[in-house]
């Protein structure tokens, strides 16, 4: 290890045991009427952010009609709140934006309080064990609103991969539930860390994103990171899934088994080529992914917390895409990273995932607002970012060189 790589290490630590001093997520559940409080004069905050936009008076009224509805229907508030975001995400869609650069960028602002807008509704205390269906009659207004969005999501998502590839040096991102992701080029289809009926409450439409990738990435073997059904179809294609070798189980087929040992593959006749280090959350083996397709280059670390085999992934090209849950110390990893060689002077974008997770408890449900409130995510002032790339469940975004 070089003099870099001894400070890197060094540093890495006492970020690693500043963050863990965090220690929570910043949002307790709250009973419905306090969180109906919060959420009102969180309201009226935003819309000072929207004065003179298209979405003014749309949250105007969602305020109205929240209010003149919570004596009869007190939690009718929550599929009214989720409908509202459905609605303004179409029209303030996903965009590259910088951490440090909200107080210019106004597009930037509202997208952020949308997503923190989409946080209340999940962090009211009846839904802290599975807001996809939860069974209490109080419940019902988000179920139903939640269930529309993920059936309008699933479509907008199949009718995504049945759409042609890029022609040119484009690189089209697609988010899945927390952390699934699928990155199409020119000639490559890829996916990491899909659970697809996570995503979308249903297993309906797996087929066609078997026969949409060309290989599927698993990092871990946690049931919000991968999808049984996905795994055998892929393998029923002959098509290969890059997966930890814990995984393997009885999924005969794939040739692509990681073990303890870092290794580098080329799959797709060159296409992606793909270094793999062996982590870990905890004492789960966690695969750190560096993926070369059509001269993209992505990491994806799943949900590792071993941050010493983090600095590995600065050995290959500088990523483009640096996928990271909000909860694992990104200053860690970034500055772990800093140190990979930028041979094209690449932009780097971070795609932040594991926001608002349906089937974690409260204290578990990492809140958009924390992604900016939380000094070991992006919420220190000081420390040097990538743009971010703000993705809700089913959205899509294209970058190019």
């Amino acid at each position: 290890m070089n003099i870099r790589r001894t400070l890197l290490a060094a540093v890495a630590s006492v970020l690693v045991g500043t963050e863990a001093l965090a220690g929570t997520y910043g949002w307790d559940a709250s009973d419905n009427s306090t969180l109906f409080t919060s959420f009102k004069n969180y309201m009226k905050t935003m819309q000072t952010e929207l004065v003179g936009e298209p979405l003014y008076f749309m949250a105007q009224q969602l305020l109205v009609d929240c209010e003149a509805s919570f004596s009869s229907s007190p939690y009718a508030w929550l599929g009214l709140v989720h409908r509202f975001c459905n609605m303004a995400e179409s029209i303030y869609g996903p965009a590259a934006s910088h951490p440090r650069a909200l107080d210019n960028d106004k597009y930037a602002r509202i997208r952020k309080a949308l997503l923190h807008l989409r946080d209340y509704p999940m962090h009211e205390v009846s839904l802290t064990t599975d807001a996809v269906y939860p069974p209490a009659e109080q419940r019902t207004a988000f179920n139903y609103a939640n269930e529309q969005w993920l059936n309008e999501k699933r479509k907008h998502f199949l009718a995504f991969l049945a759409s042609p590839r890029p022609t040119g040096k484009e690189l089209q991102i697609n988010k899945l539930y927390s952390s699934g992701v699928v990155f199409r080029t020119k000639n490559a289809c890829i996916g990491i860390d899909i659970c697809y009926s996570g995503a979308f409450g249903t297993s309906e439409g797996v087929s066609e994103l078997a026969s949409a990738l060309d290989v599927l990435y698993i990092t871990h073997a946690h049931g919000d990171h991968y999808d049984n059904s996905l795994v055998t179809a892929m393998l029923n294609l002959g098509k290969p899934v890059v997966m930890p070798k814990n995984i393997f189980g009885t999924n005969k087929g794939t040739e692509v088994i990681w073990g303890t040992t870092q290794a580098t593959k080329t799959l797709l006749g060159g296409v992606a080529n793909t270094a793999a280090v062996m982590s870990a959350q905890g004492e789960e083996p966690c695969l750190l992914y560096h993926i070369d397709i059509d001269g993209w280059r992505i990491i994806h670390v799943g949900d590792n917390s071993h941050h010493e085999n983090e600095p590995q992934l600065a050995n290959y090209a500088m990523a483009d895409v640096v996928v990271a849950p909000i909860f694992q110390g990104l200053t860690t990893l970034f500055w772990q990273i800093s140190g990979a060689s930028n041979p094209d002077n690449a932009q780097q974008f971070y795609l932040s995932i594991h926001e608002n997770e349906f089937h974690h408890t409260i204290d578990g449900r990492v809140s958009y607002k924390y992604l900016y409130s939380d000094a070991g995510a992006l919420g220190s002032t000081s420390n040097k970012y990538p743009c971010t790339l703000l993705m809700d469940n089913g959205e899509h975004i294209v970058l190019v060189k």
